[in-house]
């Protein structure tokens, strides 16, 4: 048996490829939502990034049907325009369908099809190396969050991690890894806080960790041979204002605070009030923490791997974060510093989990 829970048989082969691109290097995330202008259009069924050299980065979309009549033609057209839709770089379509005219037609419009012959093979694999025996399955995942009654009330933990999911989908940005960032910060102070739930906590906490060190790998993928001065601003820059950075930011007040100028009464005075009360803001903001740590070139060279690691932890049936590597535990001890938690009172709290 495949899965503990006997999920349905799609949600089954989705697993089943899940652990075939896993094997092949990809960080590969489960039923990632797309939504556009606050409307939920659709789930992608694998979200994969990939990193084969220190330049180049791949984002690929599987659309998996494991259907009796799964329509393969429509399911390349519709990938295809997902893949435009949210910038990806590849697109694939996982069928039964085992007709070659079907692969002839991926190829053409620049899809990759896996079909019924490949999915076949991926099955009888799967009855002798079950992927579900040292992972957690999606729906596994976010039961453990259900099982928590109090979940909605207490800050929303599923909705948390179902908008965290939906951040892949957009083009991966400092907005989305700063919008990662609280949400990382909320999942670590629960774990803290609340000792009920404390291994749930942590795992979406491993997760959304995860999903920031992808966001910066991508974000700064282009930085790989600038000095470390460069990096540093580039990366403090992007943690303390977003994708448009300080440049773009002060376009953008400019234009909302002549508007405030010409239109409100004391307009004058109250854009200078609004100008110095963000300006305070931003100066409290401790991003140089994150952008010391995430500009160095070997945490730049390792994020990838930990970003996988991570994902791991978070999935894994049996929890434990013993026998972390180095490089993923100093990347938490730098988001712990960042959010104001003291080290020394996570780890004591990490080791209560594990005993």
């Amino acid at each position: 048996m495949l899965n503990q829970q006997n999920p349905q048989k799609g949600q089954r082969l989705e697993e089943l490829l899940r652990s075939y691109f896993l094997k092949a290097g990809y960080y590969v995330v489960r039923g990632v939502p797309f939504v556009y202008e606050g409307c939920s259009v659709t789930d992608i069924d694998l979200w994969l990034y990939g990193r084969s050299t220190y330049l180049s980065r791949e984002i690929a979309l599987v659309d998996v049907k494991n259907k009796k009549t799964p329509q393969a033609i429509e399911r390349i057209f519709w990938v295809q325009g997902l893949r435009i839709a949210t910038k990806a770089t590849n697109a694939i379509v996982a069928t039964t369908e085992r007709r070659q005219e079907i692969k002839n037609f991926g190829r053409d419009l620049g899809v990759l099809v896996l079909d019924g012959v490949f999915l076949s093979n991926l099955k009888k694999l799967a009855d002798a190396d079950d992927p579900n025996a040292t992972r957690l399955s999606d729906e596994e995942f976010m039961s453990k969050i259900n099982e928590y009654a109090l979940n909605k009330v207490d800050g929303n933990w599923r909705g948390r991690m179902v908008h965290s999911k939906s951040l892949l989908a957009k083009s991966l940005s400092f907005d989305s890894c700063n919008d990662w960032l609280d949400q990382g910060k909320f999942f670590a102070e629960q774990f803290i806080i609340n000792g009920i739930q404390r291994e749930t906590a942590l795992r979406c906490l491993y997760l959304v960790c995860s999903f920031i060190a992808i966001g910066v790998d991508f974000c700064t993928r282009d930085l790989v041979f600038n000095e470390q001065s460069e990096r540093n601003a580039f990366v403090k820059d992007g943690f303390t204002f977003g994708s448009k950075g300080s440049i773009g930011l002060k376009k953008l007040l400019d234009v909302a605070m002549g508007l405030v100028e010409e239109y409100a009464t004391g307009g004058q005075t109250i854009s200078q009030q609004i100008k110095i009360s963000i300006e305070s803001r931003l100066s409290q903001m401790n991003t140089s923490i994150i952008g010391d740590f995430f500009s160095k070139t070997d945490v730049s060279r390792t994020l990838f791997n930990v970003a996988r690691e991570f994902e791991q932890l978070a999935m894994a049936r049996k929890f434990t974060s013993r026998g972390a590597s180095t490089e993923l535990r100093s990347m938490l001890f730098c988001l712990l510093d960042y959010w104001g938690i003291k080290r020394v009172m996570f780890s004591e709290m990490l080791e209560s989990v594990e005993k």
